[in-house]
This record gives C-alpha cells, structure tokens and sequence, in this order.
C-alpha cells in the first residue's frame, strides 16, 4: 500500500511538469525566429540550352535562412543563440495562415525567376516580348472567381474586350450584364518549381451581382496592373520547396553568364543576395545579417548586397567578407569584373 501511494503522489507531483513540458514542445506560440541557411551554388540550379554548368561552377551563389515558426522551448533556445533573429509572427506572416504564407513565399520566388530572366536577356540586349492585363491577386470566396482564377493570373481579354490596365478590366466587367457567361483569357505560369513556362487558358465564367449594386456584374477577384514577359521555356531554375524574392539577383547574374557563355571573373566566387525588376533594379531583403553568416560559413569571401544593407551585412561577420553594396545588375556585374581575387 505504501508503494503504491508513494507512486501515486509522485505521479501527482510529475503529471504538471510532463504537461507543461509537451506544451514548452509542441504548442507553437507567435514568433519566427530566422537564423542562417546555406549558400547554393547558382549552377547547380539552373539549366540554359547550349550551356555548359560546368563551365560556371562555383561562381556565383545563391543564399537562403531558416525560418522556424517556434515553440517556448525552441524561443528560448534561439533566445541566447548567436546569429539568429526572433520576430513576431505579424512581422513575418501578416495576416496569412502558415499555408497561406507558404504559398506567397512561393508565388514570390516564381515572380523572382521571371524577373530575372528578363533581367538578364534585357542587360544582354535581347528582346522579351511583354503582355499587359490585369493580374489577380487573390479571388473572393464564395464568388464567379473563386476556384477558377490564381493569383499571379493576368487577365488579358475579357469577351470581346481586350484587356490593357485595369481601368479597361474594370470598363469590361462593368459593361457586362450580371448573369451572363463571359469568356475570360488568362495567361497563366507554370506552377512547377523548375519551368519558367506559361500557359494561356480560356475561360468561361457566369457573373455573379456586385454586393453593393445588384444591377451591375461582378466577378470577385482584387486585381492591379499588370505585366507578363514570355521567356523561352527552356531556361529552367530548380528550387523546390525554397520561397522568397531575394535570390533574384544572384539568378541573373548566373542566367548573364550562361546565356553570354562568358564567365565574369574565374578567380572569384561570389554571393548574391537582393530582388531584382526586369530593368534591372535590385531591392532590399529580409535575413541579411544571418545570410552573412552562411555565406562564411560556406568558404565564399565576397558578398552583393543591396546599398542599404551593408551594414546589416556585417552584424555577425564583421570584416570577414568583402561586401558590397549594389543597386543595379549592371553595378554588380561592374564590381565581380573589377575583382581579381577572393583574398
């Protein structure tokens, strides 16, 4: 008997600790904590025809973070580890659900490999043939929209209409009567992780009444201007499950290389970290100061940041990478040119 209520008091006493242990280890609470990823080489990842990537190995890198949606023992443990980053779930994911939020970092990463293919055929002087339309950014449950349009999709005609902005988009909906089918055209990117293809598909929808108007057609989709630039479909770019806009500058500069065949600097082995436009432009990122560190850690010893981020660059590295501020794609290529070595 006094085994047993011996056993029974220790389980009375342990039970509180073992729940709030499973809680400390599974129950996710508000915070990401970004600490550092790896440093990939570009050449691995992409595909040109004609091209050899063995030709471009180890030239130029690509660098990514670990983004960690965290518990109270993981935020504790990041908490007094060096190189990472803890942030408020409403500074990383705003209002998305992780799934939502998976699919923007995605989505994101497709538009970052488009705009680096026109990047790099527009520095070379090649032309892009471009589309304007009306691009969705997200349809409105329960609506004509919704389950038929992505976001991403550009509408380019709709019926008769042709489709150039979205003040002809709104013109064409408008004009058209609630309860009629319209034929809508939309070009539509590959979803695929790899293609930088795209599809045109048509199709034929039943407009619903706007809420706020029941005498005027609506279709329920939030859309902005937009623009759609066909690429050869053969270029491919790999990044399977890898989200986010900032490796669009170090695509580009690999994607100059390979479609010039032309090395900039065999000596040097570059990161590139930064978004790129199709004129061009490269903008600002998230995770600077821990993509330093994977950059070191990696053994590459020049880092292309963009201007305003240096700073942030060298948080934990300090001088132990040459970097480099760039605002342009031609700036970048200026600098990795004018290199002689990595020392």
């Amino acid at each position: 008997m006094a085994k047993l209520e011996i056993r029974w008091r220790f389980f009375l006493v342990a039970l509180p600790f073992v729940v709030v242990l499973g809680w400390a280890i599974g129950f996710s609470i508000p915070y990401y904590s970004i600490s550092p990823g790896n440093a990939l080489d570009t050449s691995s990842l992409i595909s040109v025809p004609h091209a050899s990537a063995q030709k471009y190995k180890r030239s130029i890198f690509m660098t990514d973070v670990t983004l960690t949606h965290l518990t109270p023992i993981l935020w504790l443990y990041d908490h007094f580890s060096s190189n990472v980053t803890i942030y408020p779930s409403s500074e990383i994911v705003g209002n998305a659900n992780p799934s939502q939020f998976n699919r923007q970092q995605l989505s994101q990463m497709a538009n970052a490999k488009l705009a680096a293919g026109v990047a790099a055929f527009t520095y070379l002087g090649r032309f892009v043939p471009k589309v304007y339309g009306a691009e969705v950014l997200a349809t409105v449950p329960g609506t004509p929209a919704a389950g038929i349009l992505e976001p991403g999709d550009l509408i380019t005609k709709v019926g008769s209409h042709i489709v150039t902005s979205m003040r002809t988009f709104s013109s064409a909906i408008v004009s058209s009567a609630p309860g009629v089918k319209v034929k809508l055209h939309v070009i539509r990117q590959s979803t695929s992780s790899t293609s930088l293809a795209f599809r045109r598909l048509t199709f034929a929808i039943k407009l619903g009444h706007d809420p706020r108007d029941p005498k005027r057609a609506f279709l329920g989709v939030e859309f902005t201007q937009g623009v759609f630039y066909a690429l050869p479909g053969s270029i491919k770019i790999s990044t399977g499950d890898i989200g986010g806009p900032s490796a669009g500058l170090a695509f580009t500069l690999q994607l100059v290389q390979e479609l010039s065949h032309r090395r900039f600097n065999p000596k040097v082995e570059v990161a590139a970290t930064g978004t790129i436009s199709p004129n061009g432009t490269v903008g600002q990122v998230g995770g600077v100061p821990q993509k330093a560190v994977a950059v070191y850690r990696s053994g590459v010893r020049v880092f292309l940041v963009p201007t305003a981020q240096v700073a942030q660059a060298r948080t934990y590295v300090g001088n132990k990478l040459k970097i480099f501020g760039v605002s342009s794609l031609t700036q970048a290529i200026d600098i990795i040119k004018r290199l002689q070595s990595t020392s």
